[in-house]
């Protein structure tokens, strides 16, 4: 091998060892030349094969069942799930939130396949994200579900996302409460944003669908009592949309 090659070879090498990332769910080395499809091309580099195979799984029904309101996840709480959950809640990797975001893309073309909401290509969706504690949302540099919602709207003109209720602070942590206490929790400490419902409640009349976003559905307590919350200020929702169901 002559002089040039060796070089061209050290040089390969070296960009190889550059452009390479641990996979944001499985921690596994992954690179630039990897073959990537649906959420894992939109982070080549960050996110393996493996991984993004997994996380294009057939979204399903979550149990428990909501009564006010069908609630659909992209499969249960546990290994890839809950390590982008966590990738972007405590370790807030930029590209979690893009594959987050392309995950609940699917949801919604799932739901759209059941006719509970209108492809967002030829109707409009509406994405309410659940609400959460300011201070929590302030040291996460702002809400999760939020921030996933608007990535999803940047790339679907038929997708709007409204903030519209928040969680006060004397809220109790929902780890250790059962479904009545979780619901009783929510509903004595939501707070909803007047001026933001009434644009929402004047969207939603226009024939767009409304969805409830959140990250993970336990007890389904959270979205229960916030889309009766939402119905009592004359919003209908359609379904609430959850990247796992725990």
């Amino acid at each position: 091998m002559g002089a040039r090659a060796k070089r061209s070879e050290l040089w390969q090498a070296a960009a190889g060892l550059l452009l390479r990332a641990d996979c944001l769910c499985c921690g596994r080395l992954v690179g630039l030349d990897s073959e990537l499809h649906s959420a894992g091309a939109a982070v080549n580099g960050q996110l393996c094969e493996d991984c993004g195979a997994q996380l294009q799984q057939q979204w399903v029904r979550a149990d428990p069942p909501v009564l006010a309101v069908p609630v659909f996840a992209a499969g249960a709480y546990g290994g890839v799930r809950r390590a982008l959950i966590l990738a972007m809640k405590e370790r807030l990797r930029p590209a979690a939130f893009v594959v987050a975001a392309r995950v609940l893309e699917a949801g919604i073309i799932h739901l759209a396949g059941r006719a509970v909401v209108p492809d967002p290509r030829w109707g409009e969706v509406v994405l309410v994200p659940a609400p959460s504690r300011r201070q929590a949302a302030r040291r996460r540099g702002g809400d999760v579900v939020s921030r996933m919602c608007h990535l999803v709207a940047e790339r679907n003109a038929g997708v709007q996302v409204f903030d519209v209720a928040y969680m006060q602070e004397s809220a109790r942590d929902s780890v250790g409460l059962n479904r009545a206490e979780r619901r009783a929790n929510v509903s004595a400490n939501i707070r909803v944003l007047r001026p933001a419902v009434r644009e929402l409640l004047r969207v939603s009349s226009e024939s767009a669908r409304v969805v409830i976003v959140d990250d993970v559905c336990t007890t389904g307590a959270t979205i229960a009592q916030f889309a009766t919350v939402l119905r009592a200020n004359g919003v209908t929702v359609a379904a609430a949309l959850v990247l796992a169901s725990a």
